[in-house]
């Protein structure tokens, strides 16, 4: 869909401009305007009261939103703006009237995630960190009505309060739990690769959408490494690919597709060769000859994170491997390095004093 931006520039004037989906209309008012500011009948009225929040979500679909690796989530989230604030004006969207929205999405009850909910079941609230996920969704929007369209001065997104999130679940396999689902692994006959998949996981902390997005070019067994191209936040990173892991990956190289782009997990189907594997029942049936509950495919990440801190690695190293620009995702980790810490002070210490009694 086109646009036509008009804008008049008037010696001793402010520089007027307005977007148009038709071409009669930018002219129409180019004349007008321009007459009116010539003859002194030209009042500027702020873009903030030309446009509703729901034009700034429209624009931003169009124009922005498909650049985004996420694009589909925050659509998800944009539209529930649009169904209860898209009316308002920008020029109407202050601080006060988002953060009245923000104490409505925090009250109101959501549908159970459940297939088939209980009849008794109680209403679901939305979590902190999930309202704050709305809130991001919609900051971005009217940043692009400050900094591309000049449609509002500044952002009032950026003067309401985040809510309090949680530290974040830290849920890791025990040694028997990791020995029993790998043992789960091995029985699923109709996916061998699931086993390599978890081993993955574990060893790397990568997630599930970096490991299914591997090809045979992104594995290096002579660097013993692995780059992950399919990124949550889009940068490119390599990780070690050791041990069991790359024991287990080269056996299954053996028999592959001579292109060096096909993926190494790929669909089982003539439909689905060419996308990543879908291992989720092969999942969960592992987890439950393993007997193991309340578990997810995201939480082997937490499970490398974990075996990380506990055998020394630091938090830097942490978040390196992870793929954390900063430490912040991965301070819930800390406790864990705590005997490492003990050991590096005593022999820091050992180191300076020696055997000083003193």
């Amino acid at each position: 869909m086109n646009s036509y931006r008009v804008k008049i520039r008037l010696k001793g004037h402010p520089t007027e401009s307005a977007t148009f989906d038709r071409l009669t209309d930018a002219k129409r008012w180019a004349q007008q305007t321009e007459a009116a500011i010539k003859e002194g009948r030209y009042f500027r009225t702020p873009e903030g009261k030309k446009h509703t929040l729901n034009d700034a979500i429209e624009r931003y679909r169009r124009e922005l939103l498909p650049r985004l690796k996420d694009s589909t989530n925050r659509g998800r989230l944009l539209a529930w703006w649009e169904e209860h604030a898209g009316f308002l004006m920008l020029a109407d969207l202050t601080p006060s009237k988002i953060a009245e929205y923000r104490e409505r999405l925090s009250a109101e009850p959501v549908a159970s995630r459940a297939k088939k909910p209980k009849p008794d079941a109680k209403s679901r609230k939305r979590s902190p960190a999930t309202v704050n996920r709305y809130l991001t969704a919609l900051s971005p929007v009217l940043t692009a009505c400050v900094t591309e369209w000049q449609w509002l001065e500044s952002n009032p997104c950026e003067r309401v309060k985040l809510g309090q999130e949680s530290r974040g679940r830290v849920r890791f396999l025990s040694n028997d739990e990791r020995n029993a689902l790998l043992e789960a692994c091995d029985l699923a006959a109709d996916t061998p690769e699931l086993k390599i998949i978890v081993l993955l996981a574990i060893t790397t902390g990568s997630r599930r959408g970096e490991i299914t997005g591997l090809t045979w070019c992104d594995v290096d067994f002579g660097r013993k490494t692995l780059t992950l191209r399919d990124t949550k936040n889009g940068d490119i990173r390599a990780v070690p690919l050791v041990g069991v892991a790359h024991e287990a990956l080269r056996e299954w190289g053996k028999v592959r597709p001579l292109a060096a782009d096909a993926l190494v997990f790929p669909g089982r189907t003539p439909k689905t060769k060419n996308t990543p594997l879908d291992f989720e029942r092969a999942w969960q049936t592992a987890l439950k000859r393993a007997g193991i509950d309340g578990f997810r495919f995201h939480d082997l990440r937490h499970t490398a994170a974990s075996y990380l801190a506990m055998n020394g690695a630091g938090l830097r190293e942490i978040a390196d491997i992870l793929g954390h620009k900063t430490l912040a995702m991965v301070q819930r980790y800390s406790h864990l390095t705590h005997d490492h810490k003990i050991a590096t002070v005593e022999r820091m210490a050992a180191s300076i004093f020696g055997g000083d009694k003193r």
